[in-house]
């Protein structure tokens, strides 16, 4: 049976603007020598207001001013992405511009909803969270790695295979209905050495997007090892 690890990399491991990136595709690189690989990101950290903190709480932080009527602000997300941006090689740089271009638009939609609703919670708040964190440090890491001659690939929000209840902000996995969502996610295994997904995020058997609580990257690890674990010999890796 062919050997897949599910490998997570939480914030401090990515480090501050991405610094430990390197040593990220370097562990990745050994990882998939001997099996198929399954890569896990958290939201990098940055520092603001003088502290190193993850995107996270800074678009908590940005939420909240919308709903105290202060226009929200991506400068800092933006600034944070632009640094790991220059880890991608020429040949993918414009295609992951694109890609964080695009995912940022979502959180800016999401922040001008909270700020004319004065109310930042439930879907409106995962989605800020998820298209400027964890699925969008997938998709850029997905670039990384290909930079780094790796044949990988990312897992779309539309093919997400972690589906949840409705629990929006504390949300629970449905095993049953994720089985029958992880066809493209399998494929995508099959097909590459390398599978990026962001961790965290859910979505409903509705398309509404939810969150876990805080931490929630090693719930999406061990979710992936419960959907491929019959398919594969699979493991984790924290």
């Amino acid at each position: 049976m062919t050997k897949l690890v599910v490998v997570k990399f939480g914030g401090s491991v990515i480090g501050l603007d991405g610094a430990a990136i390197p040593e990220i595709v370097k562990r990745i690189n050994d990882l998939k020598k001997d099996s198929k690989v399954i890569a896990v990101f958290s939201a990098p950290l940055t520092m603001h207001n003088g502290k190193m903190c993850s995107l996270t709480d800074v678009i908590l932080e940005q939420g909240r001013n919308a709903e105290s009527g202060i226009n929200p602000s991506l400068d800092i997300v933006k600034s944070t992405y632009q640094k790991i941006l220059e880890m991608v090689n020429s040949e993918n740089k414009e295609d992951c511009r694109k890609t964080i271009d695009l995912h940022l638009e979502k959180v800016q939609k999401a922040l001008d909803e909270a700020f004319v609703n004065k109310e930042f919670a439930d879907e409106i708040r995962s989605r800020a969270l998820a298209f400027s964190g964890e699925i969008l440090m997938s998709h850029v890491m997905n670039y990384v790695l290909r930079s780094d001659g790796i044949k990988t690939d990312a897992v779309g929000f539309d093919d997400w295979p972690i589906i949840t209840d409705n629990n929006i902000e504390s949300t629970n996995f449905l095993i049953t209905e994720s089985k029958e969502k992880m066809g493209k996610t399998a494929k995508l295994v099959e097909e590459n050495e390398v599978v990026a997904i962001g961790g965290f995020i859910g979505k409903t058997v509705d398309n509404v997007t939810t969150t876990y609580e805080r931490g929630g990257s090693d719930r999406t690890a061990a979710d992936l090892g419960i959907l491929f674990h019959k398919k594969y010999e699979t493991s984790i890796d924290f």
